[in-house]
């Protein structure tokens, strides 16, 4: 039941870190069928996802995310590959299979972690090249189309030195169709991943890796249910298993993402061990849309005063990042880390929002952002003999933002530049110190107890369709939160029964709100991307139950309670054709996007494994959320009502090397929102997967 993290930037137990950490290791994201964000998300309480477009998810942590794409944006929940800071959301699209672990830290990780961590992190951790030569495969088939494989080969090359090779290809043919049968939210993506490891003598080994991921992902399927029932405190009527949409142009999300990465590791000092990591990651990305999902026809007959609204965005970002760092090997009381950290980031940026099927204007936004990060952090910690550390730690760094904007407006043939900052562009500069304090105490052999109160930051944003030169060089100011937190991990009856509670309040600061709202003076359906800033207090708990009283049986239960709420918001909620904004005072309302309750709840029952014809696993999954609002204000337009999702699974596992894994997902075929956005005149919906069954065929070598 032990999972070796490296939250703290050492490896430590699961079950003996002052952390709240929801840890995956590779078998069990192979049962889950873990294979990309939106199941990793569904898998982890807590957690929950800006899914529009579906290539370039934003995470929601204890209900602290941004819906911020614009170049001079910054999210606020975080992932890193191996360590390496993943600085867009379309960044995410790498691939899982192979994965040592994938740990999911919870809250603000303002010390250890660069740039910066304000609401919580995913660390996903690869598995290595080793000395022994090894290989594994995967395929699956489902219905939709639905062909995935994977490759694994680890090879030695020569004393001291392996390589490790996986390669991957997903493809679906998509779960909805136009009324003449072309797919939607249809899916294509191949990926690879090559890492060496040398040893450079006893006590020194070089790490290097490379990795690309390419995705073309069709049309998203999208329904307009402004023309059906609103009831208050409900929203509006959901239809039921909707299958088909007509949109009038097909839409396309492609991207590129992937890097490089080196890595030195040596122990010569003796007193410390260091490393130093060096990476670069890259994307390029182009998004298309009709984003009213339906044609001219259908728009006059809802009531929409356009013929259709197109969205698309392209961008180009290129990150860079080293970090030195030094992890002490003295086995006394004492143990510390302390490092330097630098990060650029380039990142350009295109957006646009056309009112009419056949557009023949321009609205076109330019974002070019340059950001560089400076930090030095350290974190120590003094064990006592009766069970009792004390660690604290800092971290400060300095960050400067420059964002160049552009807009061009008027006849598609013939635009005209609106303004242009390039030569005076916008400037956040400023550096800010967060810390870690906190204790732990083994009470017991089976009881561990911890609190910490500690802090994050993320820095100012810029808007992306600022409509003056003035408010594009005008940033937001950082955010800022401080977390209280304590918790027990806890194990039972000889380690058959785990149980593990944290509970914390959060408050935060200058939180960056990001909202697309009316906007009267672009047109009768005109929008504007807003940021708004605002103070939230985030009140919740944790919990993790894990039972395994026998062999044949096994339970394992997350619960998360989330009261997330502000204490100050005065939301810009639109503005009238003069330009002049429209406010509504939010304090006392729900972050978006951040259930009340959610629950994740696995259950698995298999047979004895000395069978001479191999064994048998069955699994249900159950994942719960309460409702939840997706714009700040909660006025029940962009409302997400409670679902339950149930997933099962059957393996027959022939031997250590073979198995056949049966499943469905979305056993009950619930139709539930996975994102939505609501304009006056219209109130468009995505929906999630519907049910699909499959077969996963895996094998080792």
């Amino acid at each position: 039941m032990d999972i070796v993290v490296t939250a703290r930037r050492r490896s430590e137990s699961l079950q003996r870190t002052p952390v709240t950490v929801t840890a995956f290791d590779g078998a069990v994201l192979k049962e889950k069928g873990i294979t990309d964000f939106t199941r990793l998300a569904q898998a982890t309480p807590g957690i929950n996802f800006d899914a529009f477009p579906k290539a370039a998810p934003r995470p929601f942590f204890r209900g602290v995310g941004s819906s911020n794409q614009g170049a001079g944006g910054d999210p606020s929940s975080v992932a890193f590959l191996d360590g390496v800071y993943l600085a867009r959301a379309a960044m995410l699209g790498i691939d899982f299979y192979d994965m040592e672990r994938i740990e999911v830290l919870k809250g603000p990780q303002g010390t250890l972690w660069g740039k910066n961590v304000v609401a919580g992190s995913v660390n996903f951790i690869t598995a290595k090249p080793t000395d022994k030569g090894e290989a594994s495969a995967q395929l699956t088939f489902g219905e939709y189309g639905q062909r995935n494989g994977n490759l694994m080969l680890n090879a030695p090359i020569a004393d001291g030195v392996a390589t490790r090779i996986v390669l991957g290809a997903v493809t679906n043919d998509g779960f909805r169709r136009t009324l003449t049968g072309k797919p939607l939210d249809d899916e294509n993506k191949v990926s690879g991943r090559i890492a060496l490891r040398a040893d450079l003598g006893a006590s020194t080994k070089l790490l290097v890796s490379a990795d690309v991921a390419d995705q073309d992902l069709g049309e998203n399927s999208r329904y307009n249910v402004i023309v059906n029932p609103f009831t208050p405190g409900v929203g509006y009527a959901d239809y039921e298993h909707p299958r088909y949409a007509n949109p009038d142009r097909p839409g396309f999300t492609k991207s590129r993402t992937g890097g490089a990465r080196a890595e030195l590791t040596t122990d010569a000092l003796g007193f410390a061990t260091w490393t130093t990591v060096a990476a670069w990651r890259t994307l390029n990305y182009d998004f298309n849309s009709d984003l009213d999902g339906t044609d001219p026809a259908t728009n006059a007959r809802n009531g929409l005063p356009v013929t259709g609204i197109q969205t698309l965005a392209r961008e180009k970002a290129n990150s860079y990042s080293v970090e030195t760092r030094l992890t002490s090997n003295d086995s006394g009381p004492f143990s510390w880390v302390a490092g330097l950290y630098y990060n650029r980031d380039k990142i350009h940026r295109e957006r646009e929002t056309q009112q009419s099927a056949t557009p023949t204007t321009i609205n076109r936004f330019f974002g070019d952002s340059t950001n560089d990060s400076y930090a030095v952090f350290g974190e120590g910690q003094y064990k006592f003999d009766f069970g009792l550390r004390l660690f604290a730690g800092g971290r400060y760094t300095k960050e400067k933002k420059s964002y160049a904007a552009r807009r061009l407006t008027g006849a598609l043939a013939s635009p005209t530049v609106s303004y242009d900052t390039a030569s005076n562009p916008g400037i956040f500069d400023k550096g800010l110190a967060t810390y870690r304090v906190g204790a732990d105490f083994q009470l017991s052999k089976n009881i561990f107890a911890f609190g910490t109160v500690s802090t994050g930051f993320k820095s100012g944003a810029f808007q992306e369709q600022p409509t003056s030169a003035a408010l594009a060089r005008s940033p937001t100011a950082p955010e800022r939160v401080t977390n209280y937190e304590i918790g027990l991990k806890t194990d039972w009856l000889d380690r058959r029964l785990r149980v593990n509670v944290s509970a914390f309040w959060m408050d935060y600061r200058d939180f960056q709100t990001i909202k697309v709202v009316p906007d009267a003076s672009q047109g009768p359906v005109g929008t504007r991307v807003t940021i708004d800033t605002a103070d939230a207090t985030i009140k919740g708990v944790e919990t993790e139950f894990v039972v395994a009283p026998v062999k044949w049986f096994d339970a394992t239960v997350r619960y998360t309670y989330l009261h997330p709420f502000f204490t100050r918001f005065i939301q810009t909620s639109a503005f009238l054709a003069d330009g002049s904004p429209v406010f509504k005072d939010g304090a006392g309302n729900r972050l978006s996007r951040t259930p009340e309750h959610a629950v994740v709840a696995d259950l698995g029952v298999q047979s004895a494994r000395d069978a001479s014809w191999g064994w048998l696993r069955a699994a249900v999954t159950m994942d719960y959320q309460s409702d939840a609002f997706e714009n700040n204000i909660n006025d029940y337009k962009e409302y997400r009502r409670a679902r339950t999702l149930w997933d099962a699974s059957l393996t027959y596992n022939i031997n250590e090397r073979f198995s056949a894994q049966a499943w469905v997902h979305n056993l009950t075929n619930v139709t539930y929102r996975i994102w939505q956005t609501n304009g006056g005149f219209y109130q468009f919906v995505q929906y999630g997967a519907p049910r699909q069954y499959g077969l996963t065929l895996s094998a080792k070598f």
